[in-house]
């Protein structure tokens, strides 16, 4: 694997080093932040959840709460929220070249509530270094869509209105009510 150390639980080296580096800045985050900000190009949290397991197991991150939100199809999600324990914010001191008493804390009280502000201040950072996305040539319409019919004047759309009161309504829409007896 070219020196990389892979864990005998499924992470390399490499993996748990992102991740030290990312909570060692953001402090609180969903395997899907973490992903987001330090493996972009990737579509799976499994090597990021993998990661925060390893580290877990060796005492240097923890999940005391979970964040609930809505993914893209709708559907409501819990997901684990990660954070280091003092051991892990020492390592994450080392693998960012600080003192760690300059690295603040270790946000343990604000788990607890699921950390609304934290994943927030995450979400913000994401959007600021997602690559620019690459212009594109625009492509040139072939099929004009068919103009749409002019609107009523508001006076006829009123007399329509009082004219079909009473009058079953259709459930085709483009039924015409005014010619019903």
């Amino acid at each position: 694997m070219g020196g990389t150390k892979v864990c005998p639980f499924g992470s390399t080296e490499k993996t748990r080093t992102m991740i030290l580096t990312a909570l060692g800045v953001v402090k609180v985050a969903t395997a899907a932040q973490l992903r987001r900000l330090m493996a972009p190009g990737h579509a799976a949290n499994q090597t990021i959840l993998n990661g925060a397991k390893d580290l877990a197991a060796h005492g240097l991150v923890v999940s005391l709460g979970s964040a609930k939100s809505v993914n893209a199809n709708g559907n409501r999600v819990t997901e684990k929220l990660w954070n280091l324990t003092p051991a892990g914010l020492e390592a994450a001191g080392v693998v960012l070249e600080r003192e760690v008493r300059d690295m603040g804390s270790t946000a343990k009280a604000s788990v607890a509530s699921g950390a609304p502000h934290a994943r927030k201040v995450t979400d913000t950072i994401t959007a600021f270094i997602q690559p620019v996305p690459v212009p594109t040539k625009p492509v040139v319409r072939k099929n004009r869509p068919a103009p749409l019919p002019a609107a009523a004047p508001p006076s006829h759309r009123r007399a329509s209105a009082r004219s079909t009161r009473g009058r079953p309504k259709s459930s085709c829409p483009s039924a015409d009510l005014s010619s019903t007896p």
